[in-house]
């Protein structure tokens, strides 16, 4: 079988133009193609050129899934991410003091609105106290409960419920400064050691 492809290729050179050219290609079943003009469709494996000796001239480039396609972009999308803020490191920040105090003035502002948020409980707490009372002695002496009362505590603890969602976030919010701050000086040290050798 090599020696009937050896012979078809050497016919295949002999028998076509002088500016011919000769593509070879491995299909979606395993086998090696021969042709004068290449796939209508890329195969996975490429598409080889060959010269008049029947070598390959140039080395078939593989057709990259969309996902694969994907993820070399991201990777690279990454990557440059990466540099930019390396970059920005280096310009903004000479030690890792520095670092901390940058940490410490956002973790400070985060803190203001968690106690603006307290004083907002606080006083919601009392409302929905006050409304829940004023709801008691009218049941108790089997009054009719007005809708805006019902309707108003309803509001009062759907507020308690989001200060709370709230107070959780900001918590969660000076965890990550935390850590992005822990982040940027260990990195910020790597950067500077590299530099420096």
């Amino acid at each position: 079988m090599l020696r009937g492809l050896f012979t078809f290729l050497l016919l295949a050179l002999l028998t076509a133009p002088a500016f011919a050219k000769l593509y070879r290609w491995v299909d979606e079943t395993g086998r090696v193609q021969y042709s004068d003009k290449p796939p209508m469709t890329a195969p996975t494996s490429g598409v080889s050129e060959l010269n008049k000796s029947g070598m390959v001239k140039a080395t078939p480039v593989p057709v990259l899934s969309k996902e694969e396609k994907e993820k070399i972009q991201n990777e690279q999308a990454l990557q440059k991410e990466q540099q930019r803020r390396d970059r920005a490191l280096l310009q903004s920040f000479s030690r890792p003091e520095e670092i901390d105090l940058i940490r410490d003035r956002r973790i400070g502002m985060i803190q203001s609105a968690t106690i603006a948020n307290s004083m907002r409980m606080q006083a919601a707490s009392q409302r929905k106290t006050r409304l829940e009372t004023q709801l008691a002695r009218m049941k108790k002496s089997k009054r009719s409960i007005p809708p805006d009362l019902e309707a108003e505590l309803a509001a009062i603890n759907k507020e308690i419920v989001d200060i709370d969602t709230d107070n959780k976030t900001k918590n969660d919010d000076i965890d990550n400064v935390k850590r992005r701050a822990e982040e940027d000086k260990k990195r910020l040290l790597e950067l500077k050691s590299a530099i420096s050798k």
